[in-house]
């Protein structure tokens, strides 16, 4: 049975299975505080919006759930951001079981990590860097929550919970205004800021950095690979870029009633959620048309390869956009940091990204036949669901059910990759053995 599934099937399969039993517990009478639980449409949309750390709610979160309901919606975030596959992966390599080669394989294709040698040193750094930087940011977040005034109890759940929606790029939160209450707090704004990029940059970038400061202590030398270098580039970029375009934005608009300071602060937490995580410490239904319009971009993009974000991923964009750049300079490579980008990688980024955008521009065409609210508010919906975002202009709890179903499987793409979907829903093909004649097709 299993020499049937493809890596791309069993995936999606474990996302779908995880869903499925967050569904189940949270139509439980015990998960709502009126002691009804939830209807299947609004706990398949929560369940699915948790395992897939999107963070678009229908019901708010801390008052409509019990504790138990919100340890459920905790718990497929902590799931569905390390990634179910590396979850069952560990689990069996803790307990002493061998992994197959299909195994590894999967995995691989779960973390986007192809160096099978080090693969197992990975995964259990991967679990050492998830308790290591959630446990720093509880931390943080406990302390800045006590000096707030919260009691000791409040102060503890609240920056548990956080830390680990925060680190997963889940976007959940406790409170029904996210986190506009810290707007001016300095080390929650820069905790989080710290979590969300930290889980979004990708847990081989993640253990490449761990490498290359464990090699700079020792005294050994050590090169960042290639990767790693990309993403931390892309990543400045648009965190900067991002910055500069919210401050310029909405500085006398949404920002106005803030010092400097402040906006400098809220303009550089808006430039990181988007990528994925989906808190925000504004009113996003305040903003300007144009400043949803490019955090629709920043969402598009996403987080990077073998994090706990959606999007098409920081690398993905990037290699599009040098492609480009080397067609209009009639440039035969695309080139960063003096290497050449491989036909095979443009190849697939230009899929990844033609398929995600289908799949917005598709999912956006279907959902506005259904609701009555303005298009640049459901593309903003649906753009925040494909990047697994979390953002929303508020007209999430009142979408009609089909609307929440089709949002739900937008969310489930978005985690796993337009890619990986296609490719898990494609006939196994045979490997073509004959390659015809090139035909002239004038285009441009």
């Amino acid at each position: 049975m299993e020499g049937s599934l493809s890596p791309s099937r069993i995936i999606i399969g474990s996302f779908v299975l995880a869903i499925l039993f967050g569904t189940f517990l949270l139509m439980l009478p015990i998960a709502t505080v009126d002691g009804k639980g939830l209807s299947f449409v609004d706990a398949l949309f929560t369940a699915t919006s948790a395992t897939c750390v999107t963070g678009l709610v229908v019901v708010d979160t801390g008052s409509f759930l019990t504790h138990f309901g919100q340890l459920v919606v905790l718990f497929l975030i902590q799931a569905g951001g390390l990634g179910i596959m590396t979850l069952s992966a560990f689990f069996a390599v803790a307990f002493g079981v061998r992994m197959s080669l299909r195994g590894k394989l999967i995995l691989q294709d779960a973390l986007n990590f192809y160096d099978m040698d080090t693969l197992g040193s990975l995964l259990v750094h991967i679990f050492l860097f998830t308790f290591v930087i959630e446990a720093f940011g509880f931390l943080l977040l406990t302390v800045s929550f006590l000096a707030g005034g919260m009691s000791w109890e409040s102060a503890v759940y609240s920056a548990f919970f956080h830390s680990i929606s925060a680190f997963c790029n889940a976007g959940f939160s406790l409170y029904s205004d996210s986190l506009t209450r810290f707007a001016s707090s300095v080390v929650v704004n820069l905790t989080v800021c710290f979590l969300i990029v930290s889980g979004g940059i990708g847990f081989p970038v993640l253990y490449d950095l761990y490498r290359y400061f464990l090699s700079k202590r020792q005294g050994k030398r050590y090169v960042l690979a290639f990767h790693t270098r990309v993403v931390l580039f892309m990543t400045s970029v648009l965190i900067l870029l991002g910055t500069v375009v919210i401050y310029g934005l909405e500085s006398n608009n949404v920002l106005s009633h803030l010092s400097f300071k402040g906006k400098i602060l809220a303009s550089l937490f808006q430039s990181v959620t988007p990528r994925t995580a989906g808190f925000n410490t504004v009113d996003i239904s305040a903003l300007k048309e144009t400043t949803w319009f490019f955090l629709m971009i920043l969402m598009f993009i996403g987080a990077s390869p073998g994090g706990t974000g959606g999007g098409i991923k920081t690398s993905t964009f990037l290699v599009i956009l040098l492609s480009v750049v080397a067609i209009v300079r009639n440039k035969r490579d695309a080139v960063i940091f003096k290497r050449r980008i491989s036909d095979e990688i443009i190849h697939r980024s230009v899929a990844i990204g033609f398929l995600a955008l289908l799949l917005v521009c598709l999912g956006t065409f279907v959902v506005s036949l259904i609701e009555k609210q303005s298009l640049i508010k459901v593309a903003f919906e649906v753009v925040s669901a494909f990047g697994t975002v979390g953002l929303s202009t508020g007209i999430t709890p009142s979408l009609h059910p089909v609307s929440k179903l089709i949002i739900s499987l937008i969310m489930l793409i978005g985690r796993v990759g337009p890619l990986t979907a296609v490719v898990a829903m494609a006939e196994d093909a045979e490997t073509q053995r004959i390659r015809y004649p090139e035909g002239e097709i004038i285009v441009g």
